[in-house]
């Protein structure tokens, strides 16, 4: 779930525990109820996950939202991974010779050793890192002086993809159905075959949502390339949430 926000992912979360529960469509009220926030921030959050299809309404009134196949899916592949990760029980894991992993009230905290010898973007205490074939956000919450021990509260664990290629003429809603297809979180803006900038699916949604205009070109909204080599290797590897 890599393109939701962590609202988004809370209230899909909430979506398919409830309408498990209480096997018939959830209504915003109960999701915002349960989460202590307004009915209306609900309802924005779901027209996103709509879009992604992710999320589908029924009307009527036993109406409400209901979680498509394709987001028990994602969370069935999200659930599998934390178990890989992590022992039932909460303890410590070892997962490979430079990193431990613990589960404690359903945060994921890894420990990095030869931290400095493994690709990774730092801004103040936040991180990104590369372990293998993922991509983890998370904030340091502790490390020795040197940097060859971090222990990172994660935030975000991704697959790395690599990203797609688009013509800078490509319209919005042509990339978005694309993306979605090939599962990509982030996508090349290329003219005359140059990358000139890029575009994550985030900012993608936000275009639609705000503009109103799916018809306008990528380019109009593509970020541009980062500068430091760390970020444009990230890039390549399909990570994009550099802001």
């Amino acid at each position: 779930m890599g393109y939701l926000s962590s609202f988004q992912q809370r209230i899909l979360e909430c979506i398919i525990s409830l309408s498990k529960e209480c096997e018939r469509p959830v209504k915003s009220n109960e999701v915002a109820s349960l989460l202590k926030v307004h009915p209306g921030s609900v309802r924005n959050a779901v027209s996103t996950l709509r879009i992604l299809g992710l999320v589908e309404s029924k009307k009527g009134p036993f109406g409400g939202y209901v979680p498509t196949g394709k987001a028990l899916r994602v969370y069935s592949a999200r659930d599998a991974l934390s178990t890989a990760l992590v022992t039932s029980d909460g303890s410590p894991s070892r997962i490979s010779s430079t990193i431990t992993v613990c589960l404690t009230d359903r945060s994921i905290t890894l420990e990095i050793r030869d931290f400095r010898n493994k690709l990774f973007l730092k801004k103040g205490r936040k991180v990104v890192v590369q372990l293998g074939k993922y991509i983890v956000e998370g904030v340091i919450t502790d490390s020795d002086r040197v940097g060859r021990r971090v222990v990172v509260l994660v935030k975000r664990i991704v697959r790395a993809r690599p990203p797609i290629r688009a013509s800078s003429k490509t319209k919005i809603s042509d990339l978005l159905s694309l993306m979605l297809e090939k599962k990509a979180e982030c996508a090349l803006v290329l003219e005359n075959k140059r990358a000139v900038g890029y575009v994550n699916m985030r900012r993608l949604l936000r275009a639609i949502m705000e503009t109103w205009n799916p018809d306008l070109p990528v380019k109009s909204i593509a970020s541009k390339l980062p500068s430091s080599m760390k970020a444009l290797r990230f890039l390549r590897m399909g990570y994009c949430h550099f802001k």
